[in-house]
């Protein structure tokens, strides 16, 4: 029985949004509760647990509480018990097969680095987002946000797990693979990309070339290789720019006096961070799903259900046959 590791602490409405999630989870047919291991004070948790019918859930006791203000090295030194280091150390234990964490993302991936064994053949684990883009057709972009100043190899290796990812998941067995620059020309972009791109002509992977932000949605590529600061700079802007059209586009209809109720939620479901349950964090021994911070209990539920789904696809067994092949090309 495959179970998760959900940190309870986690996020800006911890612990309530987590809780709730994990019952909404539980109500819709996501998952039996007895397969959520919960991260947190267990005096806090235990009585919000059997308020909301969820006893059947396990605790691991993690009476440190990060705040904001805690810094990775923080959390690892002054506060080592705490809900994200225990939940990966439930992992790290085959306790469950993945941990989900609305909270710091810096934490996560520190905790993660160094309380799982890196994947054989990678470097840096880097966070893999799924997008939905243009027809419906899905995307994924590494790293948007584990290493915000990567080498070369680093980029290869991405390109490497988001390929492996993306056919375990969205059932492709040759996606395309896009370094993001400034131009698709071979000469545009800086040492680190035009570096990358020579190791990505050569390494066993479809690579389309350089693409630009205005490919990104537009369906150019299945994969989105790139550098954590660009990366997250995509898609926080990704998430504004869709949030924009949709208060603008709801603006504008109530404007003209349309009931555009069912075409607004469709986009929503389109477009809205919570609908994707989660990013994942590539290269380690055991999958880590890191949620947005302001997470509630919908976005909750779909990481859950998006976790649950990346340990029956064995990403982590596609990732390592990758990079093997990759070494002996």
């Amino acid at each position: 029985m495959i179970k998760v590791v959900l940190d309870a602490m986690g996020g800006d409405h911890a612990p309530c949004a987590n809780l709730e999630g994990v019952k909404l989870a539980v109500e819709r047919g996501v998952v039996d509760q007895r397969r959520v291991l919960l991260t947190g004070p267990q005096q806090v948790l235990a009585p919000e647990l059997a308020a909301l019918g969820l006893s059947g859930c396990e605790i691991i006791d993690a009476p440190d509480v990060l705040t904001c203000n805690d810094t990775p090295v923080d959390a690892m030194r002054r506060k080592p018990n705490n809900s994200i280091s225990l939940g990966i150390r439930a992992v790290a234990e085959r306790r469950a097969a993945g941990f989900i964490s609305a909270g710091s993302t810096g934490v996560v991936v520190a905790a993660a680095s160094v309380g799982l064994p890196r994947l054989e053949g990678i470097r840096r684990p880097g966070i893999a987002v799924a997008i939905t883009g243009e027809g419906g057709v899905p995307f994924v972009v590494v790293d948007v946000g584990a290493n915000p100043q990567p080498k070369a190899v680093d980029l290869l290796q991405y390109a490497i797990m988001g390929s492996a990812y993306y056919r375990g998941t969205l059932g492709n067995d040759r996606p395309r693979v896009g370094l993001l620059n400034i131009g698709t020309e071979d000469t545009k972009g800086n040492p680190l990309t035009k570096e990358a791109a020579l190791l990505l002509r050569e390494a066993p992977i479809n690579f389309v070339g350089n693409v630009e932000g205005v490919d990104v949605f537009a369906g150019r590529c299945d994969v989105v290789v790139c550098d954590g600061f660009t990366g997250n700079v995509l898609l926080k802007v990704s998430e504004g720019c869709a949030e924009y059209l949709l208060r603008t586009t709801a603006s504008f209809m109530r404007e003209a006096g349309i009931d555009g109720r069912q075409v607004l939620q469709k986009l929503k479901q389109r477009v809205d961070y919570s609908e994707y349950g989660g990013a994942q964090l590539l290269g380690v021994d055991g999958g880590v799903t890191i949620c947005h911070g302001r997470s509630g209990p919908e976005a909750i539920c779909n990481a859950i259900r998006f976790a649950l789904r990346a340990a029956g696809a064995e990403v982590n067994h596609h990732i390592v046959t990758a990079a093997r092949a990759a070494a002996a090309s």
